[in-house]
């Protein structure tokens, strides 16, 4: 069975930041203009990328232990 030309097929991706630091928050960001920038120049594609944002708290390690 073909899938219909206009499904879009998410895939999730764990993104793990501590967001109470500026470098946090910049990189959060930059990934989100980055995904928006993409899509825009690519409209025709149909994966889409979704972001599972977790905050570490500034345990990195075990914020995403926590996730696995």
């Amino acid at each position: 069975m073909a899938m219909a030309e206009n499904t879009k097929i998410s895939v999730k991706v764990g993104v793990v930041l501590d967001l109470d630091t500026w470098g946090g928050k910049m990189g959060l960001s930059c990934i989100s203009m980055a995904l928006s920038d993409f899509y825009a120049s690519h409209r025709h594609y149909n994966t889409r990328i979704l972001l599972r944002i977790r905050d570490s708290k500034s345990d990195v390690v075990g914020a995403a232990a926590a996730e696995v």
